[in-house]
């Protein structure tokens, strides 16, 4: 139940930033501002809009990668800490600019965001990832700057790690089938 309220805990302070972002930069920023960054990364990495390429791009950028920085550990911190925020505040930024590859209205400002866009989803299904893997560190650090160390008595993936795992992967091939598919 702490593991559960503690995963509750960073979406709900990930939420806020994704928020945050999402309310200043629609209010400073000009509209589409960052969509040929974006239109570009996404003909490089996808290309055509098919349901394999989709979810191959967030499975290895985003879910996959959050996990990878989770075998780092810099202080008390697991790696992915430090890279999942950037996921919410992109699309706090693609969400105020209107910045989306294919992008239509901007979308107005509500909570329904949460459950009628998939990158809500996708980035739930990352943070998922995060928690499954949040204590699989193979090296830690002391601090930003020391040389890493390998960890010899590590702990071993349990079967909660699993659940978040599958939980999260499982989410992902929901949010990229709404994402192809509507």
């Amino acid at each position: 139940m702490k593991r559960l309220a503690r995963f509750l805990g960073l979406v709900l302070a990930l939420t806020l930033l994704m928020y945050s972002v999402w309310f200043v930069s629609a209010h400073l920023l000009p509209d589409g501002l960052l969509r040929p960054f974006f239109t570009a990364r996404f003909s490089t990495t996808v290309g055509q809009f098919t349901f394999w390429k989709v979810f191959l791009a967030n499975l290895v950028v985003g879910f996959l990668g959050v996990q990878l920085m989770n075998l780092f550990r810099v202080g008390r911190c697991a790696g992915g800490l430090y890279i999942l925020p950037v996921f919410w505040l992109i699309y706090g930024l693609l969400l105020g600019t209107n910045s989306f590859v294919f992008a239509g209205t901007p979308v107005p400002f509500s909570l329904q965001v949460l459950w009628t866009r998939t990158g809500f989803s996708e980035l739930l299904a990352y943070t998922l990832g995060y928690e499954a893997s949040r204590e699989w560190a193979v090296w830690t650090q002391a601090g930003l700057w020391s040389a890493p160390r390998r960890i010899i008595d590590r702990r071993k993936p349990t079967a909660e790690d699993l659940a978040y795992w599958l939980a999260g992967l499982l989410l992902l091939v929901v949010a990229v089938a709404r994402e192809v598919g509507g």
